[in-house]
C-alpha cells in the first residue's frame, strides 16, 4: 500500500510523532512523509520583517527573498525528518511542499498539496496537533486526520 502522511511542522522533532509512524509501518507499505513548517516558515519571514498575507490558497510570499526562506525552512524540516526515520529504521520517502519551475520557488500549502496528491495513494493520513482544525471534503475518504 502506498500511504501519505502530511505531518505538521510542530511535529517534525516530536518522539511521538515517529513512535506512530513506527506503528503504522508494515513491511509491504510505501511511506511518504510531506513535511509541514508553517510556524517555523512564519517565524523566520516575521524575524526577517518579510511580508507575506493568507489567500485562498494558504500563505503568500510576494518577495523572492521570502520565498526562499520559506523553501529553505521546508528544507530543513525534510532533512529532520529524513534523519530522525532512519535512526528509527524507517523507509520513507521525504517531500517538502516546494518546488522550482526554471528560476522561481513555488511555496505550496501542504494540505493543498496533499489534496493534489490523493488520486496516487491508497491511504493518507494528517497528522497534526490536537486543538488543531483540520477538515477535508468528504469524498475524499481516504484522509484520516490524527492528533498527537
Amino acid at each position: 500500500m502506498d500511504i501519505l502522511i502530511k505531518v505538521s511542522g510542530d511535529l517534525v522533532e516530536s518522539n511521538e510523532f515517529y513512535d506512530w509512524l513506527e506503528s503504522i509501518n508494515h513491511f509491504e507499505d510505501k511511506l511518504f512523509v510531506l513535511c509541514g513548517g508553517g510556524t517555523l516558515i512564519t517565524k523566520e519571514l516575521n524575524y526577517q520583517r518579510i511580508p507575506f498575507e493568507f489567500g485562498p490558497a494558504g500563505r503568500e510570499i510576494s518577495s523572492e527573498r521570502g520565498k526562499f526562506l520559506a523553501k529553505r525552512a521546508l528544507e530543513s524540516q525534510a532533512s529532520i525528518i529524513e534523519a530522525r526515520s532512519k535512526w528509527k529504521g524507517l523507509k520513507v520517502t521525504v517531500l517538502a511542499p516546494s518546488m522550482n519551475l526554471g528560476d522561481k520557488i513555488c511555496h505550496l500549502n501542504g494540505d493543498k498539496y496533499l489534496v493534489a496528491l490523493y488520486p496516487n495513494f491508497d491511504k493518507i493520513y494528517v497528522v497534526t496537533l490536537e486543538g488543531r482544525t483540520k477538515a477535508f471534503p468528504e469524498e475524499l475518504n481516504r484522509i484520516e486526520v490524527v492528533y498527537l
